[in-house]
Protein backbone atom coordinates (compact mmCIF):
# COMPACT_ATOMS: atom_id res chain seq x y z
CA UNK A 1 0.00 0.00 0.00
CA UNK A 2 1.42 3.36 -1.02
CA UNK A 3 0.46 5.91 1.62
CA UNK A 4 -0.46 9.20 0.01
CA UNK A 5 -2.35 12.20 1.28
CA UNK A 6 -5.56 12.52 -0.68
CA UNK A 7 -6.28 16.15 -1.68
CA UNK A 8 -9.63 17.69 -0.77
CA UNK A 9 -12.30 17.54 -3.47
CA UNK A 10 -12.22 21.34 -3.88
CA UNK A 11 -8.43 21.28 -4.33
CA UNK A 12 -8.83 18.91 -7.28
CA UNK A 13 -11.24 21.40 -8.93
CA UNK A 14 -13.58 18.59 -9.93
CA UNK A 15 -17.09 19.63 -11.04
CA UNK A 16 -19.68 19.53 -8.27
CA UNK A 17 -22.11 17.52 -10.41
CA UNK A 18 -19.71 14.54 -10.16
CA UNK A 19 -19.90 14.11 -6.39
CA UNK A 20 -23.63 14.83 -6.39
CA UNK A 21 -24.08 11.90 -8.75
CA UNK A 22 -22.63 9.52 -6.11
CA UNK A 23 -25.93 9.85 -4.23
CA UNK A 24 -27.60 7.79 -6.97
CA UNK A 25 -28.61 4.36 -5.68
CA UNK A 26 -28.00 2.60 -8.99
CA UNK A 27 -26.13 3.20 -12.22
CA UNK A 28 -22.71 3.73 -13.76
CA UNK A 29 -20.33 6.67 -13.32
CA UNK A 30 -17.31 6.57 -15.66
CA UNK A 31 -14.01 8.35 -15.00
CA UNK A 32 -12.17 8.53 -18.33
CA UNK A 33 -8.62 9.58 -19.11
CA UNK A 34 -5.16 8.40 -20.07
CA UNK A 35 -2.43 7.31 -17.67
CA UNK A 36 -1.34 10.11 -15.32
CA UNK A 37 -4.59 11.99 -15.90
CA UNK A 38 -5.56 11.79 -12.22
CA UNK A 39 -8.25 9.09 -12.62
CA UNK A 40 -7.14 7.19 -9.51
CA UNK A 41 -7.18 10.34 -7.39
CA UNK A 42 -10.66 11.22 -8.66
CA UNK A 43 -11.96 7.72 -7.90
CA UNK A 44 -10.57 7.86 -4.37
CA UNK A 45 -11.91 11.36 -3.83
CA UNK A 46 -15.40 10.04 -4.60
CA UNK A 47 -14.87 7.12 -2.19
CA UNK A 48 -14.00 9.59 0.54
CA UNK A 49 -17.01 11.77 -0.27
CA UNK A 50 -19.39 8.80 0.03
CA UNK A 51 -17.62 7.71 3.21
CA UNK A 52 -18.14 11.15 4.76
CA UNK A 53 -21.73 11.76 3.63
CA UNK A 54 -23.49 8.40 3.26
CA UNK A 55 -24.05 5.15 5.13
CA UNK A 56 -22.97 2.61 2.49
CA UNK A 57 -20.89 -0.51 2.07
CA UNK A 58 -18.19 0.28 -0.48
CA UNK A 59 -15.88 -2.25 -2.11
CA UNK A 60 -12.96 -1.04 -4.22
CA UNK A 61 -11.10 -3.26 -6.69
CA UNK A 62 -7.69 -1.85 -7.57
CA UNK A 63 -4.53 -3.00 -9.34
CA UNK A 64 -2.50 -1.07 -6.77
CA UNK A 65 -3.96 0.46 -3.63
CA UNK A 66 -2.58 4.00 -3.60
CA UNK A 67 -4.82 5.56 -0.94
CA UNK A 68 -5.84 3.76 2.25
CA UNK A 69 -9.35 4.64 3.45
CA UNK A 70 -10.61 4.45 7.03
CA UNK A 71 -14.30 3.59 7.40
CA UNK A 72 -16.31 6.47 8.86
CA UNK A 73 -20.01 6.77 7.97
CA UNK A 74 -19.56 3.99 5.42
CA UNK A 75 -17.85 0.61 5.53
CA UNK A 76 -14.97 0.46 3.05
CA UNK A 77 -13.28 -2.75 1.91
CA UNK A 78 -10.32 -2.31 -0.45
CA UNK A 79 -9.29 -5.28 -2.59
CA UNK A 80 -6.16 -5.65 -4.68
CA UNK A 81 -6.16 -7.57 -7.96
CA UNK A 82 -3.70 -10.45 -7.77
CA UNK A 83 -3.90 -10.56 -3.98
CA UNK A 84 -7.54 -10.47 -2.87
CA UNK A 85 -9.03 -11.49 -6.22
CA UNK A 86 -7.54 -12.97 -9.39
CA UNK A 87 -9.06 -10.42 -11.79
CA UNK A 88 -11.33 -7.37 -11.81
CA UNK A 89 -14.11 -9.63 -13.06
CA UNK A 90 -13.68 -12.09 -10.17
CA UNK A 91 -13.70 -9.23 -7.68
CA UNK A 92 -16.96 -7.85 -9.10
CA UNK A 93 -18.64 -11.26 -9.01
CA UNK A 94 -17.57 -11.74 -5.39
CA UNK A 95 -18.96 -8.30 -4.49
CA UNK A 96 -22.41 -9.43 -5.65
CA UNK A 97 -22.58 -11.82 -2.70
CA UNK A 98 -21.13 -9.36 -0.17
CA UNK A 99 -24.13 -7.01 0.24
CA UNK A 100 -22.27 -4.18 -1.52
CA UNK A 101 -23.93 -0.80 -2.15
CA UNK A 102 -21.17 0.92 -4.14
CA UNK A 103 -18.49 -0.77 -6.22
CA UNK A 104 -15.40 1.17 -7.32
CA UNK A 105 -13.29 -0.35 -10.11
CA UNK A 106 -9.95 1.10 -11.13
CA UNK A 107 -10.21 0.06 -14.78
CA UNK A 108 -12.73 -1.48 -17.20
CA UNK A 109 -10.41 -3.00 -19.76
CA UNK A 110 -12.35 -5.80 -21.46
CA UNK A 111 -15.75 -7.28 -22.22
CA UNK A 112 -15.64 -9.75 -19.35
CA UNK A 113 -15.25 -6.94 -16.82
CA UNK A 114 -17.98 -4.87 -18.49
CA UNK A 115 -20.39 -7.82 -18.40
CA UNK A 116 -19.78 -8.21 -14.66
CA UNK A 117 -20.29 -4.45 -14.17
CA UNK A 118 -23.65 -4.55 -15.98
CA UNK A 119 -24.77 -7.53 -13.91
CA UNK A 120 -23.82 -5.71 -10.71
CA UNK A 121 -25.71 -2.55 -11.72
CA UNK A 122 -28.78 -4.45 -12.86
CA UNK A 123 -28.83 -6.08 -9.41
CA UNK A 124 -29.56 -2.59 -8.04
CA UNK A 125 -26.19 -1.04 -7.21
CA UNK A 126 -23.91 1.90 -8.10
CA UNK A 127 -20.62 1.38 -9.93
CA UNK A 128 -17.90 4.03 -10.24
CA UNK A 129 -15.25 2.93 -12.72
CA UNK A 130 -12.16 4.18 -14.48
CA UNK A 131 -11.53 3.62 -18.17
CA UNK A 132 -8.47 4.43 -20.24
CA UNK A 133 -9.67 6.73 -23.05
CA UNK A 134 -9.20 10.12 -24.70
CA UNK A 135 -12.65 11.65 -24.22
CA UNK A 136 -16.19 10.97 -23.01
CA UNK A 137 -17.25 9.77 -26.45
CA UNK A 138 -14.11 7.65 -26.78
CA UNK A 139 -14.94 5.97 -23.45
CA UNK A 140 -18.43 5.01 -24.64
CA UNK A 141 -17.10 3.88 -28.03
CA UNK A 142 -14.46 1.74 -26.32
CA UNK A 143 -17.12 -0.09 -24.30
CA UNK A 144 -19.30 -0.57 -27.38
CA UNK A 145 -16.33 -2.00 -29.29
CA UNK A 146 -15.88 -4.73 -26.68
CA UNK A 147 -18.88 -6.31 -28.44
CA UNK A 148 -19.37 -7.62 -31.95
CA UNK A 149 -21.51 -5.75 -34.47
CA UNK A 150 -24.65 -7.77 -33.75
CA UNK A 151 -24.46 -7.00 -30.02
CA UNK A 152 -23.56 -3.32 -30.20
CA UNK A 153 -27.15 -2.09 -30.38
CA UNK A 154 -27.96 -3.88 -27.12
CA UNK A 155 -24.91 -2.54 -25.24
CA UNK A 156 -25.67 0.97 -26.53
CA UNK A 157 -29.19 0.66 -25.12
CA UNK A 158 -27.79 -0.60 -21.78
CA UNK A 159 -25.45 2.39 -21.55
CA UNK A 160 -28.27 4.81 -22.37
CA UNK A 161 -30.32 3.24 -19.58
CA UNK A 162 -27.69 2.77 -16.86
CA UNK A 163 -25.05 5.46 -17.48
CA UNK A 164 -25.42 8.40 -15.09
CA UNK A 165 -22.32 10.46 -15.94
CA UNK A 166 -19.03 10.35 -17.81
CA UNK A 167 -16.16 12.65 -16.95
CA UNK A 168 -13.04 12.79 -19.12
CA UNK A 169 -10.04 14.47 -17.58
CA UNK A 170 -6.56 15.65 -18.53
CA UNK A 171 -3.87 17.37 -16.50
CA UNK A 172 -2.17 20.37 -18.13
CA UNK A 173 0.83 22.27 -16.80
CA UNK A 174 -0.62 25.71 -16.21
CA UNK A 175 0.82 29.22 -16.44
CA UNK A 176 1.85 29.09 -12.76
CA UNK A 177 3.64 25.76 -13.12
CA UNK A 178 0.84 23.86 -11.38
CA UNK A 179 -1.18 21.02 -12.85
CA UNK A 180 -4.59 22.20 -14.02
CA UNK A 181 -7.56 19.87 -14.48
CA UNK A 182 -9.23 19.96 -17.88
CA UNK A 183 -12.60 18.23 -17.54
CA UNK A 184 -15.34 17.31 -19.98
CA UNK A 185 -18.60 16.05 -18.48
CA UNK A 186 -21.52 14.28 -20.17
CA UNK A 187 -24.72 13.69 -18.22
CA UNK A 188 -26.83 11.68 -20.70
CA UNK A 189 -30.19 12.37 -19.07
CA UNK A 190 -29.62 16.03 -18.19
CA UNK A 191 -27.74 17.96 -20.88
CA UNK A 192 -27.86 21.17 -18.82
CA UNK A 193 -25.46 19.61 -16.30
CA UNK A 194 -22.97 18.59 -18.99
CA UNK A 195 -19.74 20.57 -19.39
CA UNK A 196 -18.17 20.73 -22.84
CA UNK A 197 -14.42 20.51 -23.40
CA UNK A 198 -14.47 23.92 -25.09
CA UNK A 199 -16.26 25.52 -22.15
CA UNK A 200 -13.68 24.09 -19.73
CA UNK A 201 -10.83 25.39 -21.89
CA UNK A 202 -12.43 28.83 -22.08
CA UNK A 203 -12.78 29.04 -18.30
CA UNK A 204 -9.20 27.89 -17.69
CA UNK A 205 -7.94 30.57 -20.10
CA UNK A 206 -10.14 33.34 -18.65
CA UNK A 207 -8.87 32.50 -15.16
CA UNK A 208 -5.25 32.73 -16.42
CA UNK A 209 -4.62 29.06 -15.63
CA UNK A 210 -3.52 28.16 -19.17
CA UNK A 211 -2.44 30.11 -22.25
CA UNK A 212 -4.58 30.54 -25.37
CA UNK A 213 -2.01 28.49 -27.27
CA UNK A 214 -2.48 25.62 -24.80
CA UNK A 215 -6.25 25.86 -25.11
CA UNK A 216 -6.16 25.71 -28.91
CA UNK A 217 -3.76 22.73 -28.82
CA UNK A 218 -6.45 20.63 -27.11
CA UNK A 219 -9.01 20.93 -29.92
CA UNK A 220 -9.26 20.51 -33.67
CA UNK A 221 -8.69 23.54 -35.92
CA UNK A 222 -12.35 23.58 -36.96
CA UNK A 223 -13.34 24.24 -33.31
CA UNK A 224 -11.05 27.23 -32.71
CA UNK A 225 -13.69 29.75 -33.78
CA UNK A 226 -16.15 28.19 -31.31
CA UNK A 227 -13.51 28.45 -28.58
CA UNK A 228 -12.97 32.15 -29.31
CA UNK A 229 -16.71 32.83 -29.19
CA UNK A 230 -17.05 30.84 -25.95
CA UNK A 231 -14.25 32.86 -24.35
CA UNK A 232 -16.00 36.11 -25.27
CA UNK A 233 -19.38 34.86 -24.00
CA UNK A 234 -17.96 33.55 -20.70
CA UNK A 235 -16.07 36.79 -20.09
CA UNK A 236 -19.32 38.73 -20.40
CA UNK A 237 -20.99 36.36 -17.92
CA UNK A 238 -18.21 36.98 -15.41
Amino acid sequence: ILKKELPEYEELKLPDVLRKMTHQAQGLILIAGNKKSGKTTTLNSLVRHINETQNKKIITIEKLIEYKHISRNSIIIQKQVGKDCATYCDGIKNALSEDTDVLVIEDIRNRETMEAVLEFIEDGHLVIAGINSQSCQDAMDKITNFYNTQEQMQITYSLETLLKLVISQKLLVGTKGKLELLAEVVVPKDAKKSISLINSLADLYINNNITLKQAKAQIEEKDIDTLNKTIMRNRIKK
